[in-house]
């Protein structure tokens, strides 16, 4: 199946990646081509909303990791939404599930990135 890519920007550099299909050798060069298309110094956050993943290869979880390190470099974050039981096992089975922040939704994400920028905006008014 073949990977549908949706990036909305909700607000301050913080953007929405919607994904539907596969994240594997076919999809994930596509993945990794949006991703670095609203990856940058401005950026403040990237959420990936996996309600949709069917399948993750590891090629897949390279790119996701990719994101992953690129925005602590930045100071940006990063978080993934919406896990569905078999994508979260491959996380898990790699032992690399730890690393990342995962939300059960939109919502709770969206109240984290929210308090991370105001907590980043009222270090920048002291």
């Amino acid at each position: 199946m073949a990977l549908d890519i949706k990036v909305t920007k909700k607000s301050h550099y913080v953007y929405l990646v919607e994904l539907k299909g596969s994240i594997d050798a076919d999809g994930h060069e596509q993945l990794e081509s949006e991703l670095k298309e609203i990856i940058d110094e401005k950026t403040k956050a990237v959420i990936l909303d996996m309600a949709e993943v069917s399948y993750i290869s590891s090629i897949g979880i390279r790119v996701v990791i990719w994101a992953k390190k690129t925005l602590k470099a930045t100071n940006a974050n990063f978080a993934m939404i919406n896990l569905q039981p078999p994508i979260k096992k491959v996380f898990d089975m790699m032992k690399i599930l730890p690393m990342f922040d995962i939300f059960d939704d939109t919502a709770e994400a969206d109240k984290y990135i929210d308090e991370i920028i105001k907590g980043e905006a009222e270090k920048q008014s002291i």
